[in-house]
């Protein structure tokens, strides 16, 4: 595969919508959270017709986000 179709391809994996089972295995929770979570605006959606997906590139500055710095412990 030639650089330009790889980057192309890249930047559709990118842009990609996720369904709840993808969104799920991404962050290792049961599918019923995950929805949870969509219905309560919790994770950021997208709504078409019937069905509400995630984009992949804002999932994953969501997680960002929502990550809190470790702490140091001592034991």
């Amino acid at each position: 595969m030639n650089t330009v179709s790889q980057r192309s391809e890249d930047s559709f994996s990118e842009d990609r919508l996720l369904r709840a089972a993808d969104v799920q295995e991404q962050l290792g929770m049961s599918r019923a959270k995950v929805y949870r979570l969509m219905q309560h605006n919790v994770l950021p959606t997208v709504r078409i017709g019937g069905s509400v997906r995630v984009p992949r590139k804002t999932l994953f500055k969501w997680i960002e986000g929502n990550t809190l710095p470790g702490r140091r412990v001592v034991l």
